[in-house]
C-alpha cells in the first residue's frame, strides 16, 4: 500500500501510448508524476462561478443498456439538465441487450456534433465502428461525463478505462485509491484489499477536496447526498486523475471506513472526462431521494457545464443541502 503526500499533482503514473494524455497548461501528462488535488485537467481554469452564459450547451445522453433502471434515470437526468436552462439535451439510446448486427449497425451517434458526452450506459460492447468515432471524438478535443455504473462496462477497453480511472472491476484489476484520514491519497496494488462493491443505501457526507474548483465553489465543503450507493474499493488505471470530492464509507453502513473517490477529472487527448459517482436508482426502486437530493441535482448540472466548458454559471440554491441536514425535491 502506497500513500501520495497530498502536494503532489497527480494521483498514478502517466501512460505512453498513441493517444497522449494533454494537459492545457502545456505541461505534458505523459512525463508528470500523478495524482492528486491540483490540475491534472488544465490550469486555469478556475475562473468565476458567475461567468456569463454563452450559447446553450449541447450534450448527447447515452443510454439503452444498464444494470440500474435506465428507463427512469435517463429521462430523470434529462430533465435535471433542462430544468438549468443551461443544456440543449438530446438521447441517444443504444440497442437493447443481445440485439443483432443490424440493429447496432444502425445505431450511429454523432458524438461530434455535440459539446459533451453524459453516458448513462453500462451494458454489451460497442461496435468497433462506434469505439472508433468516439475515440476520434475525445482525441480531437472532447468531453464526457460517466455518471455512477456507467463507469461499469467495457472491460478490456482500455482507451475507455484509461479515461475512467476508477471503475467497477474486482480487486486483481487495477489499482485502487482512496484519502485516508490524514487526507493523504492512498494506492493499493492490484491484488491488495477489496474490489468494487458498496454498503446500503443510506445519507452520506459528500466533501470536496479543491473546494475552490468552479463546480465546487459556493457549495458546503462537506454535504449530505441522500439516500444513495456509495461505491467503495473500485479499481482501474487510476492515472492522470485530479480528485476533485470523496465521500466518507461507514463501517456501520457497509463500508470500507474510508474516504472513498466521488468526482474526478482525467485528460485523454485534446479532451477529458469527469466521473460524477452519486445517483443511484435500482429497477423497481421506490424511493428516488437520491435523484430528487438538491445536491446530486446541482452537481450534474454543474459538473456538466464545467466538463463542457471550463467554467460554471449555474448558481447553487439556496436549499442546497448541509453537513447536517439533506435537502430532497417532492415527488
Amino acid at each position: 500500500m502506497a500513500k501520495q503526500n497530498t502536494d503532489t499533482n497527480l494521483v498514478g503514473a502517466a501512460r505512453t501510448s498513441r493517444r497522449q494524455f494533454v494537459v492545457a497548461s502545456g505541461i505534458a501528462a505523459a512525463s508528470a508524476p500523478l495524482l492528486g488535488w491540483a490540475s491534472a485537467c488544465g490550469q486555469p481554469l478556475y475562473r468565476s462561478s458567475t461567468a456569463p452564459t454563452r450559447e446553450k450547451i449541447k450534450v448527447l445522453l447515452l443510454s439503452g443498456q444498464n444494470n440500474h433502471d435506465w428507463q427512469r434515470t435517463t429521462p430523470l437526468m434529462e430533465q435535471i439538465l433542462l430544468e438549468s436552462g443551461r443544456f440543449e439535451v438530446t438521447v441517444s439510446y443504444s440497442p437493447a441487450a443481445g440485439a443483432d448486427r443490424e440493429a447496432w449497425a444502425n445505431w450511429q451517434p454523432a458524438f461530434d456534433q455535440y459539446d459533451c458526452l453524459l453516458s448513462d450506459y453500462n451494458g454489451e460492447m460497442w461496435p468497433e465502428a462506434v469505439r472508433e468515432r468516439f475515440l476520434k471524438y475525445m482525441d480531437q478535443g472532447g468531453r464526457l461525463l460517466i455518471q455512477h455504473a456507467a463507469n461499469n462496462p467495457f472491460n478490456g477497453w482500455t482507451e475507455y478505462e484509461a479515461m475512467t480511472g476508477l471503475l467497477w472491476r474486482g480487486s486483481n484489476e487495477g489499482t485502487r485509491v482512496y484519502i485516508d484520514d490524514a487526507g493523504e491519497i492512498v494506492r493499493q496494488p492490484p491484488g491488495e484489499g477489496l474490489g468494487a462493491g458498496h454498503g446500503r443505501l443510506h445519507d452520506w457526507p459528500v466533501t470536496a477536496r479543491q473546494p475552490e474548483h468552479p463546480i465546487f465553489r459556493d457549495m458546503p465543503t462537506t454535504w449530505l447526498q441522500a439516500h444513495d450507493e456509495l461505491y467503495h474499493g473500485q479499481r482501474g488505471p487510476a492515472e492522470n486523475m485530479e480528485i476533485l470530492a470523496s465521500a466518507f464509507s461507514s463501517v456501520e453502513s457497509g463500508g470500507t471506513g474510508q474516504h472513498e473517490l466521488m468526482v474526478w477529472c482525467i485528460p485523454y487527448g485534446r479532451g477529458k472526462a469527469i466521473s460524477v459517482m452519486p445517483g443511484h436508482l435500482w429497477p423497481g426502486q421506490a424511493d428516488t431521494r437520491a435523484f430528487r437530493s438538491v445536491g446530486f441535482r446541482t452537481l450534474l448540472q454543474r459538473a456538466t457545464e464545467w466538463v463542457a466548458s471550463d467554467q460554471v454559471s449555474i448558481p447553487v440554491p439556496d436549499n442546497f443541502p448541509t453537513a447536517e441536514k439533506t435537502s430532497i425535491l417532492p415527488e
